[in-house]
């Protein structure tokens, strides 16, 4: 186990105390941690729901076997796509922003933290904060994890992860940006027309329906 093993470990940990402790405070406050919002089929629910916590637990079997090198459904996950040190330098960073961001995007959030859109709190548009430089900091944040713990271990396992979960977060994320404009109008198509999806505020005319 080396230097980069360890702090896979310590990052997988900051990350559960950070959603966690979160997620507690939200249902003490009478919120959903997950919310499609009324009238969703439940189909969409249930895929948001085993994109959320199915990738929780498919990180954490991952970066458990790839720090103490078990085999991952009977197959060597040690077989790397690179074994170059870059990688896991950039791995490294990709963590540490991640956590960072994810932990900047919940103290944001206040007591208003959920995946998804609950229609029954549509009082709170989160604006402020971080999410002056995104729109989705969580899940940009949850993204540059996975992607830092790719760069870190490059096995098929992470890289196949890493896809899903970046086509399922992008497939909410839209579901989300149009619930949100219905929900707000034009105080969302401002607040899109000043700030990226996942990263930076637009300096340039105000684009209602661009990312």
């Amino acid at each position: 186990m080396d230097f980069f093993d360890v702090y896979a470990l310590i990052a997988l940990f900051t990350f559960y105390t950070l959603l966690i402790s979160k997620s507690i405070l939200t249902h003490q406050h009478g919120r959903k941690v997950l919310a499609l919002g009324k009238g969703r089929k439940q189909l969409g629910q249930k895929f948001l729901e085993v994109s959320f916590y199915g990738g929780i637990v498919l990180l954490t079997y991952l970066v458990m076997a790839a720090v103490w090198r078990w085999p991952v459904f009977g197959i060597n996950a040690v077989f790397y796509l690179y074994t170059h040190i870059l990688g896991k330098i950039f791995g490294f960073v990709s963590l540490n922003f991640g956590i960072i961001l994810f932990a900047f995007g919940l103290a944001s959030f206040k007591d208003a933290w959920r995946i998804g859109v609950d229609e029954c709190h549509t009082d709170t548009l989160i604006t402020d904060g971080v999410f002056t430089l995104s729109r989705n900091p969580i899940y940009l944040a949850m993204m540059l994890i996975f992607a830092g713990f790719f760069l870190s271990y490059p096995n098929f396992f992470f890289l196949g992860s890493l896809i899903f979960i970046v086509y399922a977060f992008n497939r909410q994320i839209r579901k989300e940006e149009s619930l949100l404009e219905t929900l707000f109008g034009d105080r969302y198509r401002d607040y899109r027309s000043k700030t990226y999806r996942f990263f930076g505020k637009k300096s340039a005319a105000p684009n209602k329906k661009g990312p």
